[in-house]
């Protein structure tokens, strides 16, 4: 241990989180594959919804499993195990969580889940929902871009009900600030903006880099 990083001077606190991983893959599977995370989180704390009304997800055995679990901490579960590779999230969609078959055997209690304590800072949920890149921007005129564009992505993760990485990712949005594309094109230039990501976020992002 060098004592002077991150992990040394901040150990990281982990948990048996298999239970939860049970109860958030359930609820995935009896909503039908197809919802983000806001509505699963929704379903499992119980939650009143117009949304859950129509798809009458009140009636499933899901419904409220979670409750004793706040919202950030289900939002933090569900990255954690869309990282471990246990869910699929659909990034060319709407963002609707899936099982792999990966679950499967936590599904069937053969296997155990050591889930991270996440420390999330007020700050960190303010500008995007996770920790900036160490690589900072230079120029403080594209890091105030970069932080626009941060909270952009935060709104319609939000919006949506997925991780803001699906959307597009710290290193994407830093590459945006330092080119300041004026066009459709040039901004699908950009590494990590797909085809599919420009034609479903690119007019927006492109206005706030414009407006910058």
């Amino acid at each position: 241990p060098c004592g002077n990083c991150d992990t040394c001077l901040e150990p990281v606190r982990t948990y048996d989180g298999t239970q939860a991983v049970q109860k958030l893959l359930s609820c995935v599977y009896r909503t039908g594959e197809r919802f983000g995370a806001g509505h699963v989180i929704d379903v499992l704390v119980g939650a009143t919804t117009e949304k859950i009304t129509k798809f009458r997800h009140e009636a499933l055995s899901t419904f409220g499993i979670g409750k004793e679990t706040s919202r950030d901490e289900w939002r933090a579960i569900v990255r954690q195990v869309v990282a471990l590779g246990l869910l699929q999230v659909d990034v060319e969609g709407h963002g609707g969580l899936s099982l792999s078959a990966a679950c499967r055997p936590v599904l069937r209690g053969e296997r155990r889940i050591e889930l991270k304590v996440e420390a999330r800072t007020r700050a960190a949920r303010v500008t995007g929902g996770a920790r900036a890149p160490k690589a900072a921007l230079s120029d403080p005129h594209d890091e105030a871009l970069y932080q626009k564009l941060r909270a952009l992505r935060l709104e319609l993760a939000r919006a949506q009900g997925v991780p803001p990485y699906v959307i597009f990712h710290d290193t994407t949005l830093m590459e945006i600030a330092r080119a300041r594309p004026r066009s459709l094109a040039g901004l699908g230039a950009v590494s990590g903006v797909g085809e599919a990501k420009l034609e479903r976020y690119g007019p927006q992002f492109l206005k706030a880099v414009r407006e910058a």
